[in-house]
């Protein structure tokens, strides 16, 4: 789990407890309400404890009381018993209560809750859920069917079943529009997110948005997501190359955020229309270094063939 959303968790957590202690309060005031002998009992429990207390301060034998509450612990016992009295708080997890750890280890509650935060978070819910079973390339009559179904289960075996492991963290798809790049970012991303790996996909024109709104100070919603672009363990820019260019923020912040990314070991998926040529012309060739280096990058020739989209 990454720590980008300890707070929010911590919050939720918090506040599952909170009205846990709430509930739990109202139930033992109504249940009180119905065994005043009860009720008794607890109150002369609180005032022997406190007697206790205030001998022992005074350095007085407690012997006497010390017996006299352990009676009133074993009527307290017995009549809850007898009664079928609980007073346990009603807590949303029994397993952890509602702390999100058992042993130190993550609760299976708090694993849900990770997982809901990283698929509110990753930008895909407005976008129509496409997984590596919907790949169809395999009996597909187009140009890009075999390059495309190859890619697919490269990215399926070599990099979302081994995620940790995978050698490669740049990737790029360039090539023709309609020939398959997004679907399969797509897919990337639903078989990650189902794994609990925190997953942002944004377009090129968000990406610039974020770091421009960032770079004048603005407090909206998209500045907030520049930290999480940074620390989201697979970044997905789509439509590469048509963002607007702006001075001191587009490629300043692009280089900054890719060379951070790499040196904190993270994952980029970048799809773009262009060719090397244009990539080059547009970023340098110090870019198109970063997503080429078989050393730690997966990318391949321009992709052409039919466009999907008008089929």
């Amino acid at each position: 789990m990454i720590n980008y959303f300890n707070q929010q968790l911590q919050s939720i957590y918090a506040s599952k407890r909170v009205l846990a202690k709430e509930i739990s309060q109202n139930q033992n005031k109504a249940l009180l309400a119905l065994h005043p002998k009860f009720d008794e009992l607890l109150k002369s429990k609180k005032q022997t404890e406190l007697d206790v207390v205030k001998t022992k301060a005074k350095g007085l034998d407690v012997a006497d009381m010390q017996s006299a509450l352990e009676q009133i612990n074993q009527d307290i016992k017995q009549y809850a018993q007898q009664y079928d009295l609980r007073f346990t708080p009603p807590y949303l997890c029994q397993s952890c209560k509602d702390i999100g750890y058992i042993d130190g280890k993550p609760c299976e509650c708090l694993r849900r809750e990770y997982s809901s935060l990283l698929k509110e978070n990753s930008s895909l819910t407005s976008l129509p859920k496409f997984a590596f079973e919907d790949n169809k390339f395999g009996s597909m009559d187009v140009p890009q069917a075999k390059g495309m179904d190859k890619l697919y289960s490269i990215m399926q075996n070599k990099v979302c079943d081994d995620f940790d492991g995978c050698k490669w963290n740049n990737f790029m798809l360039s090539g023709a529009s309609g020939v398959g790049k997004t679907c399969l970012a797509l897919a990337a991303a639903d078989a990650l997110l189902d794994q609990g790996v925190s997953v942002l996909y944004l377009t090129a024109f968000e990406f610039v948005n974020i770091f421009l709104d960032k770079h004048t100070h603005k407090q909206t919603a998209l500045a907030k997501k520049a930290d999480y672009v940074g620390e989201c363990e697979m970044l997905i820019i789509d439509n590469f190359g048509e963002e607007p260019i702006y001075k001191n923020v587009t490629l300043e912040y692009l280089f900054s955020t890719l060379d951070k990314r790499m040196a904190n070991n993270k994952k980029t998926f970048i799809c773009t229309q262009l060719g090397a040529g244009a990539l080059i012309g547009r970023y340098g060739e110090a870019f198109l270094s970063k997503f080429t280096d078989k050393k730690y990058s997966l990318s391949v020739g321009y992709i052409t063939g039919e466009n999907l989209r008008k089929s």
